[in-house]
């Protein structure tokens, strides 16, 4: 029982929000539940005195469960925090996600950090105090400590859906996080630069967030499975104060990772669209001085690749995304399924 009780809570403690919604404020009687969870009553009885002890509902003697007035004063606001709402693909996830959430009678506000934990507590704290119908949170580094951990805490205590887009906070341990399979999307890369006989591969990751080094680990062991050669020499990690001011224009690290290039490299695998599309104007600037070209593919498929430079890149399709995010935020789903990179192949 002592596992099965807290399992039942938390999926009841799921459903709060979807409930709330649809103006449904009292839960199932204990004999329903115990037909739904094929449990015995005194089972059920725990997993309600769970969430009585968390505050999320309340008890009405010989009338049953109810959802307490402070879920029920949650608001239909969804909060979205994230680097900068306008940067990059940012704009039309956004626009996506607020046309879906509105369809579920759901706001969305965005609140922008600039890479900022300061920024970042900033907003945690007025999600916080707004008491929103979920949490949406882009980390600005989930490898580095953060010490706004314990305000998170704080909103997923008060029964607020703390959902995390690309990669994720260590707590709270059960929230859900919306991201991509960066491991098969590397090795994806890998397989389409060796079927280009492309032997000599490197790449060019970030190094303070998961995603980054889940692409290294996808990078490294497909060079293996594929029997290529792996070279330290050809790896290169930057951070996100360096992607700031690589996006600022400041092009030193590039040109660094140019010039120390070992002269057999003829592709190279980049974080990302804008990591590549300023990779391939610093290799315009050298190539008249008699550097070979490089291959450039990269991540996320944005107009960087599509448009502007015609990189061959990975991508997905946005509505997949914002599919996810929605089932996260109404809890329909609880452990979404990784995304799937898809390749689109630019000459």
């Amino acid at each position: 029982m002592a596992q099965m009780y807290r399992q039942i809570a938390k999926e009841l403690e799921s459903g709060l929000a979807q409930m709330r919604l649809d103006g449904r404020m009292r839960l199932p009687t204990e004999e329903e539940l115990c037909r739904m969870y094929s449990c015995s009553r005194q089972t059920v009885r725990s997993a309600l005195d769970l969430m009585v002890g968390k505050g999320l509902i309340i008890k009405k003697r010989g009338s049953g469960s109810y959802i307490s007035d402070k879920v029920a004063a949650i608001s239909r606001s969804v909060f979205l925090i994230v680097e900068d709402e306008d940067e990059y693909t940012n704009p039309e996830l956004i626009l996506r996600l607020r046309s879906a959430l509105r369809k579920s009678g759901l706001e969305l506000r965005c609140l922008t950090t600039s890479g900022s934990f300061e920024k970042e507590r900033e907003a945690l704290s007025l999600a916080l105090s707004s008491s929103p119908a979920a949490v949406i949170i882009e980390p600005i580094s989930n490898i580095l400590p953060n010490h706004n951990l314990p305000l998170i805490g704080s909103i997923s205590a008060q029964g607020i859906p703390v959902i995390y887009l690309n990669t994720s906070y260590p707590s709270p341990s059960d929230a859900m996080c919306i991201r991509e399979d960066n491991i098969d999307g590397a090795k994806k890369l890998v397989t389409y630069l060796k079927d280009k006989r492309h032997t000599n591969i490197a790449c060019i990751f970030r190094c303070d967030d998961s995603r980054g080094l889940e692409r290294y680990k996808g990078y490294v062991a497909a060079l293996y499975e594929n029997g290529l050669p792996f070279d330290e020499k050809r790896v290169n990690f930057f951070t996100g104060n360096d992607r700031r001011r690589i996006l600022a224009g400041n092009d030193e690290f590039l040109c660094r990772v140019v010039a120390e290039m070992p002269p057999e490299v003829t592709a190279v695998i980049c974080q990302n669209d804008e990591i590549a599309y300023r990779l391939q104007m610093v290799l315009g600037k050298v190539r008249s001085a008699g550097r070979r070209a490089l291959e450039v593919v990269s991540f996320d498929n944005s107009y960087y690749a599509s448009t502007v430079s015609r990189i061959t890149s990975l991508g997905h399709k946005n509505r997949d995304l914002v599919t996810a995010i929605t089932d996260a935020v109404c809890r329909r789903r609880y452990m979404p399924e990784p995304i799937k990179w898809q390749l689109h192949v630019r000459s």
